[in-house]
């Protein structure tokens, strides 16, 4: 207590510089706190299942083309076999997972649902708990398991097994069991989840769930022990080529805990931040030192007062340590408390729902710690270890200075605060030049203004009479049915073959169904021949496919597809149907049939799009009333592709403003404590004739100079991180000189501008009041 009282008596003193000094390590700490708790909330998805060190996931890649092509899923039929093969594994399941919402139905209560179907050895190998009943024995296909806030949508807070659910106003299953919500940091998720077996049932297939291709299953396993893995590994590789020797289809496992992180790559994003979380802790802690630095001089002189009236050296380095301690603390302890305050804010900003006892596990609390341990170490030590060494002859000498060391000291710390800064602000920039290149990207067509509706029900087998009832109305100019939206194309495969093409090439080619319409409602164009017209049999291309099957011409030939042969209709410019991160792909694209009617799209026009909207309602509802009507603009599903790099380039612009502040509250302090050590010689070159904006000048100068060296360290530094970042982009925009140009003038602008306004007050200030004591 007693040396928390001298040290609050001593933050009195300069009373100013010593509240920016902590201010500014209040304010990195609070975004180190918020970085930490992204980083623990991206790094706990999937790890609260209690066999996690056993689950393993097998999926499949294709080597027939001209590059690797990776699935999520595998094969059927591998499941089944591995588990009977492989005594390494206990059980395995197939799942597939909740893609679109289907309608569920009890009495009035109706609601669009995430539906999975999955074999129920899922609840033996994840730990999804039961509250109610669970996996039926019995009637193998029309069971359901529902999460118990989907239950309580129907039932209420009563036991509901045995009830009857209606799914899309068709099939009618009995709830077997509930578990509980499944986390919100889980892979796997949905509201119920439906028996694969009934999938046989619904293609009307009874070999649909024991075929060697189709690569739509995710595919889990349950090892007996952990070290099992390696072996399991290496076996399933060329399992499908021992019943089809011929594929090009191949498997890979991974263990499911390594998912979210490595296989799904978060790890960069994770990294990303765990370097910018270091960058910024240590400018806040630079900043603190830099600010004990300027103090030295009297820092050095009560260290040689103690040390004349008997302190040996190690009490003066505990008494210092415990000043800084009892400083680092209370920065820590606000710098929480804003953190706690500011949470809801930071979640709403970056679209997550961040819990603060996040913080309060023991690996959390033990980081820190530790990062608190090394905040002070690292800023008690230069006062600590050096100031100390010196005897009370040298310190107490009336000529004793350490100027000259402590201002290269210093400056090299400001050019360090100054170089996290312009990386952070630099790398701010590139992130959102490249979301936005993704963002205006020429995809091929013209994505605003198109409205799509999902053809439900009694939807898809009138979907020509809800287009031409559509058509008439003023604000919709054209519409297309479609199988499937371009953003979201997943009919795919390999059955694809033309005069000239080399057997072992086997390239993955998507397969779209749509109308004569299509062209014109996209605005998509042709490069050769015409597009698709009604009752004339044909495909067109895309020009991918054209450039890999390497013709001059098209139009007039035909490509085997399936055992059937296509006449080349023509071949159409590449719209870009996958991720936005990935090139383009092949694509045969053909007339739709009753069975592809799954969307029609609409090109709506900009004025009374909510009269437009309504009457799209009115005219769904008509046809199909015991369905909502499922609808959206195209644009806004692109925009979700983008939703990582959306929230990536928002966390650090948020994380460079608290890196900027940081930099100009220490300047500020520091200049600060620098005029208040220099008013006298800045009164006597007053007196002397000395203009303001000279010895404003004075001051500016090495901040300046610091800021463009900082540029120049900071600048290969964000092109070769960025560089790397951008690697995983097929389009990808360009990082140009005017990039560090412009972070390095914005962080060096404000920077000269907190000086400025310091050091312009202590320049025009009255001289006589710095000398009247004399």
């Amino acid at each position: 207590m007693k040396n928390i009282l001298f040290t609050l008596r001593k933050l009195k003193k300069n009373k100013a510089s010593n509240s920016l000094g902590i201010a500014a390590l209040v304010v990195g700490l609070v975004c180190v706190m918020y970085i930490f708790l992204w980083i623990a909330d991206e790094v706990r998805h999937d790890r609260f299942h209690a066999n996690l060190d056993r689950i393993f996931v097998v999926h499949a890649y294709l080597e027939g083309g001209q590059e690797k092509i990776t699935f999520g899923g595998c094969p059927p039929a591998v499941s089944t076999a591995i588990e009977a093969e492989m005594p390494e594994v206990e059980k395995t399941c197939r799942y597939i997972p909740a893609y679109s919402e289907m309608l569920v139905s009890s009495g009035s209560k109706r609601f669009m649902e995430g539906v999975a179907f999955a074999d129920y050895s899922l609840f033996d190998i994840f730990s999804f708990p039961f509250i109610h009943g669970g996996p039926n024995s019995g009637d193998a296909e029309n069971q359901v398991i529902l999460t118990e806030s989907a239950a309580q949508r129907y039932f209420g807070k009563s036991n509901p097994v045995g009830e009857i659910l209606q799914l899309n106003n068709k099939l009618d299953l009995m709830v077997s069991g509930v578990i509980q919500d499944i986390p919100s940091h889980s892979t796997i998720d949905f509201d119920m989840v439906i028996p694969l077996e009934h999938l046989r049932m619904y293609y009307s297939n009874d070999n649909y769930l024991s075929t060697w291709y189709n690569n739509s299953f995710r595919t889990f396993g349950l090892l007996n022990r952990p070290e099992a893995f390696e072996a399991v590994a290496s076996s399933v590789t060329n399992r499908i080529q021992q019943e089809m020797p011929e594929s090009t289809n191949f498997l890979r496992a991974y263990l499911f805990k390594d998912g979210y992180l490595y296989e799904r790559n978060h790890i960069r994003n994770i990294r990303i931040f765990g370097i910018i979380a270091i960058l910024v802790l240590v400018s806040a802690i630079l900043n603190f030192i830099n600010l004990a630095t300027a103090k030295s001089s009297k820092q050095a002189k009560e260290t040689g007062l103690r040390k004349t009236i008997g302190a040996s050296r190690w009490n003066v380095v505990r008494i210092i340590y415990s000043e800084v301690a009892i400083i680092g603390a209370l920065a820590f302890v606000l710098a929480l408390l804003l953190a706690i305050v500011g949470l809801p804010l930071f979640n709403n900003t970056i679209g997550k729902n961040i819990d603060l006892s996040t913080l309060f596990a023991w690996i959390p609390i033990s980081i820190l710690i530790g990062v608190y341990v090394l905040t002070v170490f690292l800023a008690g030590s230069y006062p600590a270890f050096f100031l100390s060494s010196f005897s009370p002859i040298q310190t107490l000498s009336s000529n004793y200075q350490t100027t000259k060391g402590r201002g290269i000291f210093r400056n090299s710390m400001v050019v360090m605060m100054f170089a996290v800064s312009i990386v952070l602000l630099s790398s701010t920039l590139i992130i959102g030049k490249q979301t936005e290149y993704m963002q205006q990207m020429e995809l091929g067509f013209e994505k605003d203004q198109l409205l799509y509706v999902k053809l439900q029900g009694k939807l898809g087998k009138h979907a020509e009479t809800l287009r031409e009832e559509l058509k008439r109305s003023s604000g919709v100019l054209s519409g297309s049915v479609v199988s499937n939206l371009p953003n979201s194309i997943g009919n795919n495969g390999e059955g694809w073959s033309w005069e000239g093409k080399d057997p072992m090439f086997k390239p993955l080619v998507t397969n779209w169904r749509t109308d004569e319409h299509m062209l014109e409602t996209f605005g998509a164009t042709m490069a050769e021949g015409d597009y698709l017209r009604e009752q004339r049999q044909g495909i067109v291309i895309n020009k991918t496919f054209a450039r890999m099957i390497g013709w001059d011409s098209f139009v007039g030939r035909t490509l085997n597809g399936y055992g059937t042969e296509y006449p080349i209709l023509g071949v159409m410019n590449d719209m870009h149907f996958n991720e936005l991160s990935e090139s383009v792909e092949p694509m045969a694209i053909s007339l739709g049939e009753s069975w592809s009617q799954n969307y029609l799209v609409l090109k709506v026009a900009t004025t009374d799009v909510k009269e437009t909207i309504d009457n799209i309602i009115a005219a769904c509802e008509k046809i199909e009333p015991a369905f909502p009507v499922d609808y959206a603009f195209l644009d806004d599903e692109y925009n979700r592709q983008l939703k990582s790099e959306i929230v990536l380039g928002k966390l650090v612009g948020i994380f460079s403003v608290f890196t900027v502040i940081v930099l100009c509250l220490g300047l500020l302090g520091l200049v600060l404590f620098l005029t208040e050590q220099k008013i006298k010689e800045i009164g006597i070159r007053k007196c002397l004739g000395e203009s303001v904006p000279s010895i404003v000048g004075r001051f500016v100068k090495p901040f300046l100079i610091s800021g463009c060296l900082a540029g120049l360290v900071a600048s290969p530094i964000t092109w070769m991180v960025m560089n790397r970042w951008l690697e995983g982009y097929a389009f990808r925009t360009q990082i140009t000189v005017w990039v560090f140009l412009v972070s390095g003038l914005i962080a060096v602008s404000i920077a000269v501008i907190t000086v400025l306004w310091q050091s312009w007050r202590a320049a025009t200030r009255n001289p006589v009041e710095a000398l009247r004591y004399e």
